[in-house]
């Protein structure tokens, strides 16, 4: 993909339900060693195929896989996730991850993707939170904040060097670039949580689709912090809609937390892996990046 591409693509971003915010592509395209290929109509010149791969670390994330309607059943799908892999095995991923569509889960399993979770959209609507705001500053209930010692506060630069190294050893991915870049959009939208001790126990990166506030990446180390992470957020949020992408088990205590706070989910996408998959370890993840739910 070049630049003149970029005016060719507006077709297939409807083909796929992309993050509403034209700016989330553009900070996914600016990453380093972040690549797009398209795929042309050698007849008419248009683009009728896409996809991205960005490497982060050991982990590849492709994204953005879309083919045209009226090129469908020909194999271009095949081709683009296969020039996605060879691109991010070429620069040492060690697994490759992608959020699946019910109509894209044959292809990948036939390239050998293995499926790990469903994820999760969870949303809570403007009109339900700016209710609960006027009747009650304790969004979370009883236990908002229960972890003694607690605090949270904005995140600030300085916090990032030990946020990097605790979000890589519990996600498994260097996602600092996307956490940075969405911070110097997003300034002051970032919470970070930490103990009696002074250690990062949580954090909370918000971004903005229109009206509509994204929550992502957010991981905690208990639901007490989680909770009062969120209880944070949208006590500063403005009563606007906040959506969360969730990519968890069933089991995951997240579930339960963004329930509590009044989130309604659906079951949108499936996480499929190719390749080793790292155990989770560390914090736990309440929401994922947005511009990487794809």
């Amino acid at each position: 993909m070049d630049d003149v591409d970029l005016r060719r693509i507006l077709e297939l971003r409807e083909t796929v339900r992309w993050s509403g915010d034209p700016r989330a592509f553009e900070l996914l395209r600016g990453m380093d060693e972040a690549r797009w290929a398209v795929a042309e109509d050698g007849g008419k010149g248009g683009v009728v195929g896409m996809v991205g791969a960005v490497p982060l670390g050991e982990v590849g994330i492709l994204c953005h896989l879309a083919v045209h309607h009226g090129h469908r059943g020909y194999g271009l799908g095949s081709r683009l996730t296969r020039w996605a892999v060879s691109y991010l095995l070429s620069r040492g991923v060690r697994s490759v991850r992608l959020d699946s569509t019910r109509a894209a889960e044959g292809l990948y399993r036939s390239m050998g993707f293995a499926p790990v979770f469903a994820r999760t959209e969870y949303r809570l609507e403007g009109g339900v939170l700016a209710a609960r705001l006027r009747g009650d500053r304790h969004l979370g209930g009883p236990g908002t904040g229960g972890e003694k010692g607690l605090r949270v506060a904005p995140l600030s630069f300085g916090d990032l060097p030990e946020l990097y190294g605790v979000d890589l050893w519990s996600y498994g991915a260097d996602r600092s670039a996307i956490i940075l870049a969405t911070l110097r959009q997003y300034p002051g939208w970032g919470l970070v949580a930490r103990d009696a001790s002074g250690r990062v126990r949580g954090y909370l990166v918000r971004s903005a689709s229109g009206a509509t506030v994204r929550v992502g990446p957010f991981m905690a180390s208990s639901p007490d912090v989680a909770r009062a992470l969120l209880t944070r957020a949208l006590e500063t949020d403005g009563g606007r809609s906040v959506e969360v992408s969730l990519p968890a088990p069933k089991g995951s205590p997240a579930h339960a937390l963004l329930r509590e706070f009044g989130f309604v989910g659906r079951r949108d996408r499936l996480r499929m892996e190719l390749g080793e998959t790292a155990p989770a370890q560390g914090l736990t993840a309440y929401a994922t990046t947005p511009y990487l739910a794809t």
